[in-house]
């Protein structure tokens, strides 16, 4: 049977979660393993850096580990970037599974490792509840099955081809002038985010501008912002940001993408190069190699 080793990067959760998450991989054919520290509590965090960092560094190098599966999001996981063995990691290279607070990871695994991770499923999305959707595309992903992503919003015309970079918005800004962050040279950006204000949004976008990333993009690929509604009608949304800042690079763009704190999103991967037809509302992922 296949392992599935579950590890607590961010936020903790209540340990009567552990039953659901047991059930859920042992029903999806994987033995589950928790980390040592994976229901330690301090704080906002799921134990000390120290222990998080460790049981991550051991999941993602453990040769009888299969798939590495985050807790849940919250906060936590950048404080562990600089803590990580991103040689021993990148050469055990093992699917790793996280959403949200977890984009840091991902994002930072590809920028130092060039590792494909996945992004849309926690471990406590089995106590939560999981979708066909979900499910099909966690399935899909494990498989490695290549993806193929129809009805698209067409917002700017055009095709592109790049790798697929992003995640939630909070989380991108936050590795800005760090070592962690990747390059978006002819990436495909995905943004999603959760409870922030249009505002908000616009200032972390308006960051990523001033700071050159956003002129170099071959396309973006805009997810569900959930909760991100203003408090003064006046103040416009967050389609109008978007607009200000995506409509006028010349690059495709497309919304609509079934992704981001919702229950009806999809599994798909970051780091793997793929093709939008803004046109035909189409993505398209490579196969793996």
């Amino acid at each position: 049977m296949k392992v599935a080793t579950i590890v607590a990067p961010a936020s903790p959760a209540p340990k009567e979660q552990k039953k659901a998450i047991e059930k859920f991989f042992n029903q999806e054919g994987f033995q589950v393993r928790f980390a040592p520290h994976v229901f330690d509590a301090e704080r906002y965090l799921a134990g000390t850096d120290e222990a998080r960092a460790g049981d991550l560094n051991k999941a993602l190098t453990d040769k009888e580990t299969d798939i590495v599966v985050a807790l849940r999001g919250g906060y936590g996981s950048p404080r562990l970037l600089d803590k990580l063995d991103y040689k021993a990691i990148k050469k055990a290279n093992k699917p790793f599974f996280g959403f949200s607070d977890n984009t840091a990871l991902q994002l930072a695994l590809f920028k130092k490792c060039k590792m494909i991770t996945y992004t849309g499923f926690n471990a406590d999305c089995a106590f939560r509840g999981v979708g066909p959707q979900l499910l099909e595309t966690f399935r899909g992903a494990v498989e490695k099955r290549r993806m193929s992503l129809q009805n698209l919003t067409p917002v700017v015309l055009g095709q592109a081809q790049g790798v697929v970079l992003g995640g939630t918005l909070t989380m991108l800004v936050g590795l800005m002038g760090t070592p962690f962050m990747p390059k978006l040279d002819g990436a495909l950006l995905v943004v999603e985010e959760v409870h922030e204000s249009p505002y908000r949004i616009d200032r972390m976008l308006n960051q990523l501008r001033l700071g050159g990333y956003l002129n170099k993009l071959a396309g973006v690929i805009l997810s569900t912002c959930a909760d991100c509604t203003a408090k003064d009608k006046a103040d416009g949304d967050v389609a109008t940001v978007f607009n200000d800042f995506f409509g006028k690079l010349g690059i495709p763009v497309v919304t609509n993408f079934p992704y981001g704190h919702t229950p009806d999103r999809i599994v798909f991967p970051i780091g793997q190069t793929a093709t939008l037809d803004a046109t035909k509302g189409t993505l398209v992922f490579d196969s793996y190699k």
